[in-house]
């Protein structure tokens, strides 16, 4: 294995993404979902959708390394392509330019479903250490993804009221990504469940061509938005121990 491919840190993680995806695969949407979505919107999601992947943000040194240890490894990936959300979502959360370099493929292990995997490389001119330090730490962009192979307009808008207004999740936006030609819409745990310890706490529906339509309207809530990001990073601290005695 070559180590300069991927920090140790990024190795690891990358194996959790790998295995929990596998778990995904052989798990009852019903059981996979959080505990918090009512059984009725568990079932229209299960009738909608099906699990398409879980996702990670990663720092290689360069993409094409990213690549080459994907096909060390004996996996298959897809060209990358630029990134839409992800990228404005670090964009905002770190306050980086326009100009920065973040690319998505899906990579899929020779036993196992698709890992999308988010690539920020080190020699990107607008990588910073502390950057990577603290989405290792955190983990924003882990995310399930659900795929509405027959998506409507109405169906999108639908489920995102729901996840939003009975799931306990919060809307993030979405966006339209041409290169491939889908609509991502995501979500983040609620301040209220986000301190529920979950490897892959984000939740994206994905469909095909441009629906953005269906949900331009439903607003982001910043406030709420910002105490979910403030609960996922206190509970994804390393919990220290109390002393003794």
């Amino acid at each position: 294995m070559h180590h300069a491919d991927f920090d140790a840190c990024d190795l690891q993680r990358l194996r959790h993404a790998v295995n929990y995806a596998r778990h995904a695969s052989h798990t009852p949407l019903d059981v996979l979902l959080p505990p918090w979505i009512p059984g009725d919107l568990k079932r229209a999601i299960r009738a909608e959708c099906t699990v398409s992947h879980c996702g990670i943000l990663l720092f290689p040194p360069t993409v094409e390394a990213a690549l080459a240890h994907f096909r060390r490894s004996g996996w298959r990936a897809a060209e990358p392509i630029p990134s839409v959300l992800v990228k404005r979502r670090l964009m905002e959360r770190h306050g980086l330019p326009d100009d920065t370099g973040v690319w998505v493929t899906r990579v899929r292990p020779a036993a196992g479903p698709q890992v999308e995997v988010f690539l920020f490389p080190t020699s990107c001119r607008r990588f910073a250490p502390q950057i990577a330090e603290e989405e290792r730490t955190h983990g924003f962009e882990n995310h399930v993804g659900l795929f509405m192979g027959r998506a409507r307009g109405d169906s999108l808008r639908y489920l995102a009221e729901r996840l939003e207004d009975d799931g306990q999740l919060v809307f993030e936006g979405s966006a339209h990504n041409p290169h491939e030609n889908t609509t991502m819409v995501y979500f983040a745990p609620g301040a209220r469940v986000a301190t529920a310890r979950r490897r892959f706490p984000r939740w994206e529906v994905q469909c095909p061509g441009d629906l953005t339509s269906a949900v331009k309207d439903r607003p982001v809530r910043e406030a709420a938005l910002a105490e979910a990001y403030a609960a996922l990073r206190d509970n994804s601290r390393p919990r220290v121990a109390a002393p003794l005695g």
